[in-house]
C-alpha cells in the first residue's frame, strides 16, 4: 500500500493508531507496548506485524520505531484530530460560514487557531460583536486589518501607527469615493502613518500582537452577525502569515487611486 491507502489502513484499527501514537515520542519494545495498550497480547503482535509489512514501523535495536512514512501518517492523524476539535468547539459557526474564501494553505491550517471564541450579535444585543471589534482596535497600538466591506466605525477606530496596515477591497474604495465624491487618499481617510493597499478580499480579519479577529462570510443572509476571536500565539502567527501573503499581492492605495 502507498500514499493515502496506508493512512486508511492505519486508521481502520484503533490498536494500530494507538501503537503509532505511542511510538511517536520514543521507540518501545513489544512488551512495553503490550503493557501500555488496552489490547490483548495477540492483537498487539498482529498489529505490529501488519504495520511492519506496510512499511510504517520497524523493529530496531531500541525497540519498535516509526519509519519516515509512519511519521507522516502520525502527522496526518494529529491534523485530523485537531481539525475535528476545531469544528466541535463551535460546530454551528462552521456549518453556517464559508471557508472557501481562505487560501487553501491557511484553510488547511485552521486548527492552528487553538482555543477560540465566537462573539455573536443576536437580538436584542445586535451590536455585541461590533463593540468588541471597536474596543480591541482602540486598545491596539498597531494592527493589520483586511476590510472587505465599508464599516466607517471600524475604520475610525483603526490605530494610526507606522506599523499598522489597512488592506481594502476595491468595493470599499468605490463605496467611499461614491460617498465623498473624491478620488483622493484624503477621501478614503486621513491616515498619516498607516500603510494602505488594495486587493480583492472576501473575509475580514484583524491581527495584532495579542489577538486575531476573523469574520468569515455567512453561507446565507443571517440576522446574526458573528466574529471569531482568538488570542493564542499560534492563532496570531497563522493570521500574521495569512496577512503577509495577501499584502504582498496587493496594490498600493495611491497607485490604485491613480489608476481608477
Amino acid at each position: 500500500m502507498q500514499g493515502d491507502s496506508v493512512y486508511d489502513f492505519v486508521i481502520s484499527s484503533s490498536v494500530r493508531v494507538d501503537i503509532l501514537q505511542q511510538l511517536a515520542t520514543t521507540p518501545q519494545p513489544t512488551d512495553g507496548l503490550i503493557d501500555q495498550l488496552d489490547a490483548g497480547t495477540s492483537t498487539v503482535y498482529t498489529a505490529l506485524a501488519d504495520l511492519e509489512r506496510q512499511g510504517v514501523v520497524f523493529d530496531g535495536d531500541a525497540g519498535w520505531r516509526l519509519t519516515g512514512q509512519g511519521r507522516l501518517v502520525v502527522d496526518l492523524i494529529e491534523r485530523r484530530k485537531s481539525t475535528v476539535r476545531t469544528i466541535k468547539h463551535d460546530r454551528d459557526y462552521w456549518e453556517t460560514h464559508r471557508t472557501d474564501h481562505l487560501p487553501r494553505e491557511f484553510r488547511r491550517r485552521l486548527p492552528e487557531l487553538g482555543e477560540y471564541e465566537i462573539v455573536r450579535s443576536e437580538p436584542p444585543d445586535v451590536r455585541a460583536h461590533a463593540r468588541v471589534v471597536i474596543d480591541l482596535l482602540e486598545q491596539a497600538e498597531s494592527c493589520r486589518t483586511a476590510m472587505p466591506i465599508h464599516v466607517p466605525e471600524y475604520r475610525n477606530a483603526f490605530p494610526d501607527h507606522p506599523d499598522s496596515r489597512l488592506l481594502f477591497s476595491p468595493s470599499v474604495i468605490d463605496k467611499v469615493q461614491a460617498d465623498t465624491g473624491t478620488g483622493t487618499r484624503d477621501g478614503i481617510r486621513q491616515i498619516d502613518a498607516a500603510q494602505c493597499r488594495v486587493r480583492d478580499v472576501q473575509f475580514g480579519f484583524t491581527v495584532s500582537d495579542s489577538y486575531l479577529m476573523l469574520a468569515l462570510r455567512p453561507m446565507t443572509q443571517s440576522p446574526v452577525a458573528s466574529m471569531l476571536l482568538a488570542e493564542t500565539d499560534s492563532a496570531i502567527r497563522w493570521a500574521s502569515e495569512l496577512y503577509e501573503s495577501l499584502w504582498q499581492d496587493a496594490e498600493p492605495l495611491d497607485s490604485y487611486l491613480n489608476r481608477v
